[in-house]
């Protein structure tokens, strides 16, 4: 067992993936905090390990983004999940559009 335990954490450290009590600690928040985002799907695991779920480090600041529109703007976890949900189409829409753009730019041949 200590084999595959080692194993798992080279792998997780290669691969740059946080475990739930990682992602707590590098948001300085108890990990029972964090386990209920997860359970309201407000952060998601990248991977699933038969022992634990495994976070990218950008679950970081999608935590403060929570956190901040939590304590800051009294929203609660229905309504952060449809604000963030709302900004990543945002941010992806701006991506597709620039993109366009670009394309635009270029001459045609």
């Amino acid at each position: 067992m200590v084999e595959q335990t080692h194993a798992l954490t080279v792998w997780r450290t290669e691969h740059s993936l946080l475990t739930l009590e990682d992602l707590a600690t590098a948001a300085g928040l108890h990990p029972e905090l964090v386990d209920l985002f997860v359970r309201y799907q407000l952060v998601e695991p990248t991977v699933h390990t038969s022992s634990c779920p495994l976070f990218p480090p950008s679950s970081v600041e999608r935590l403060k983004r929570i956190l901040r529109l939590r304590h800051e703007m009294g929203v609660n976890l229905a309504g952060i999940s449809v604000i963030l949900d709302m900004a990543e189409q945002i941010e992806n829409l701006e991506t597709d559009l620039e993109m366009l753009r670009n394309q635009l730019r270029q001459p045609k041949q």
